[in-house]
């Protein structure tokens, strides 16, 4: 019987689906591919017709749960923006605002946040924290041209803190069974970090006013 297009992304969502659950409960190293077929309700064969390995499952898993907000954040940084910090907030405080509801982000976060043994797995997460790395640096690099980045933060400080506050918040959301709210206690945590990165108005107002003179 020929498959229809529908049947084949049936199928991979199911793999993705059954993948996904598993690494979450049992870990990377310790899920089998006999496993995820099984649990996917498909044969080996329609595995490997959809996916190399398990590192090439993780590339797929992570592509179907990247946020919009971080597209938008590219983009923005890409043609330039008056206020960076403040973009990033925004989209912060909505990415903590669907990760508290989307049990496919949670899922994912705890995938990501234990390493498997496999060197091709552990590279494709490594990937995604690069990835990460690389747009809060550049939402930095934004803030510092723009005069909005606090001068005693470089561009890639700023990012190191920024990652390891998002990391740490959802991790002990986590770790103390959800017992605060990432929308608002996490809103309130982001909007202290952007404060500390943020400069003065007075040095923000200079670098703005030398730019339009420079540009005149």
């Amino acid at each position: 019987m020929r498959r229809t297009k529908k049947d084949t992304e049936q199928t991979r969502s199911a793999i993705l689906d059954a993948a996904e659950r598993l690494f979450a409960e049992k870990g990377i190293s310790a899920t089998t591919l006999e496993a995820i077929s099984r649990t996917a309700g498909v044969t080996r064969g329609a595995f490997y017709w959809h996916f190399k390995d398990k590192a090439d499952l993780m590339g797929a898993l992570c592509a179907r749960r990247s946020l919009p907000q971080f597209e938008m954040l590219s983009r923005a940084i890409e043609e330039g923006h008056t206020d960076p910090l403040s973009l990033l907030e925004a989209a912060g405080r909505e990415v903590l605002a669907i990760f508290e509801a989307d049990e496919g982000q949670q899922r994912l976060f705890r995938i990501l946040s234990n390493h498997g043994e496999d060197n091709e797995v552990a590279g494709r997460i490594d990937e995604r924290n690069r990835d990460l790395f690389d747009l809060l640096r550049r939402v930095a690099d934004g803030a510092q041209q723009t005069g909005t980045l606090n001068l005693d933060f470089t561009p890639q400080e700023a990012a190191i803190l920024m990652l390891v506050m998002i990391n740490g918040l959802l991790s002990e959301w986590f770790h103390l069974s959800r017992a605060f709210s990432l929308t608002d206690l996490g809103g309130k945590i982001l909007s202290a970090q952007i404060s500390l990165l943020r400069a003065p108005a007075k040095i923000a107002d200079s670098v703005a006013s030398d730019a339009k003179g420079a540009s005149g």
